[in-house]
């Protein structure tokens, strides 16, 4: 079970990002300072009507890498992960934190995944398995880099549940939590797919704005 975040504590994560951004978590050569940064598996955003998110503490923070996907976002990532003693992943939680940059036109647009309810947010969700390696340059090869460089084994096949917030109308900038998890022969399956969507919600707490 989540251990219980008081508003008091959340508040001061909110405002220890303000000094800390950049500091202390691992980053990839050539990536940019970091915008925010974990206290205690507390991630504090402010976007939208989302604080923070607090992934439980059974999770290791990996640490945090920052980018320009593509020619075309800002893309922060952080990774959380539950491994057994020889750092076999057996689940992973990836947040990444992008916005679209000035230069580039668009929004994101999520309308052909399904929409859920979490913490009273909506969130828009696919899921998927991995059955390919990650495009050179992608956001999950980055993700799938940083995890390798801190020693952790990610197995093959691996299935995803992918959740997306739009903090505004504008939806030129997204929170997204990527949970990831072994590969399981019925875990796309229609009637296995709750299961994977409870496991994917139930190790993290959205912090609404006060």
């Amino acid at each position: 079970m989540l251990r219980t975040i008081t508003a008091a504590l959340v508040l001061t994560a909110l405002s220890i990002i303000s000094v800390t951004a950049g500091v202390g978590a691992p980053a990839q050569q050539g990536s940019m300072p970091l915008r925010h940064r974990p206290v205690h598996n507390l991630l504090p955003l402010r976007a939208g009507e989302l604080a923070a998110l607090e992934v439980s503490p059974a999770f290791t923070y990996v640490g945090g890498q920052r980018f320009v996907l593509g020619g075309a976002a800002d893309a922060e990532q952080h990774l959380f992960v539950l491994a057994d003693a020889n750092k076999r992943v057996q689940r992973v939680y990836w947040i990444q934190i992008e916005e679209l940059l000035p230069t580039r036109p668009g929004a994101y647009n999520y309308s052909a995944d399904r929409t859920v309810t979490v913490y009273g947010l909506p969130f828009a969700l696919n899921i998927r398995q991995y059955t390919t390696a990650p495009d050179s340059g992608s956001d999950r090869a980055r993700a799938f880099a940083l995890l390798h460089l801190s020693g952790y084994d990610i197995p093959e096949g691996a299935i995803r549940a992918r959740l997306v917030y739009l903090p505004d109308s504008a939806a030129r900038r997204e929170i997204m939590i990527v949970y990831l998890e072994p590969p399981s022969a019925a875990a796309i399956e229609t009637a296995a797919r709750a299961a994977l969507v409870a496991r994917a919600t139930g190790d993290f707490v959205v912090h609404p704005r006060p």
